[in-house]
């Protein structure tokens, strides 16, 4: 069976004024379906940069990149535009909700650039999105009215809404404490045993737990590929009844 994401040899460099970055050196690496994976690296590591080639928002320099059995290394903004709404969701830090709009309208927000569907289509699709991740009673609150955890879910549901094979995650629990963390995480967990590939970034080894797989980049280069018994997604004791 072909692999879901392979990457051959990637190189990426950037011109910074007269001044060459070399962000990845020849970068290999192959995730099957259904595989949660956590990238890890310091600053500098080139882990953002292989995010971005993987989720197609940046093209690589040499090497070859397949993404579900096709090579998209070459492909067009627009080409590559259409792949990522077709095969990929995202998930951000930082969340990326409009403020003033409700959390099913937010999570309508793909199916809106994609077109081809009725308004009735995409409350239904938004709204089997959001139960998903249990925050079918939440759909009309806005982001304001929603703790960061269900921020997070929202931007999750949003990632889904168009059944995407492939999840990938840039520090997704940066902005959130302990206990939504873990909330977080068995999400992804839930969602990679249900057929879809996550693919995670993070800095915190207390994250990288939750994966299956942990692949740590340094210096533009893969140092480490490994895999893991995850841990299972166990909430911690709250504080206030210890």
């Amino acid at each position: 069976m072909a692999a879901l994401i392979s990457l051959e040899d990637v190189t990426k460099t950037y011109q910074m004024g007269d001044v060459e970055v070399r962000a990845l050196r020849g970068v290999s690496l192959t995730i099957e379906k259904g595989e949660f994976v956590a990238v890890m690296g310091h600053s500098g590591s080139g882990k953002s940069t292989a995010m971005n080639i993987i989720g197609c928002l940046d093209r690589p320099t040499s090497g070859r990149y397949w993404l579900d059995g096709l090579e998209v290394s070459g492909l067009s903004r627009d080409q590559l535009a259409r792949i990522r709404n077709r095969t990929l969701g995202f998930v951000f830090q930082s969340f990326n909700l409009l403020s003033r709009t409700s959390a099913l309208e937010n999570v309508e927000l793909p199916l809106l650039y994609a077109g081809g569907l009725s308004r009735q289509e995409r409350h239904a699709r938004a709204k089997k999105s959001l139960e998903r991740v249990s925050l079918g009673d939440r759909m009309h609150h806005t982001p304001s009215q929603l703790s960061g955890g269900q921020q997070q879910r929202v931007a999750i549901a949003r990632a889904l809404v168009n059944d995407p094979r492939v999840i990938l995650a840039d520090e997704p629990t940066g902005n959130l404490d302990s206990r939504t963390s873990v909330e977080v995480m068995a999400l992804f967990q839930e969602l990679g045993r249900s057929g879809i590939t996550v693919v995670l970034v993070t800095h915190e080894p207390d994250v990288s737990t939750y994966a299956s797989r942990v692949v740590l980049l340094k210096d533009g280069r893969l140092q480490s590929d490994r895999r893991q018994t995850p841990a299972p997604a166990v909430m911690p004791p709250d504080e206030e009844a210890a």
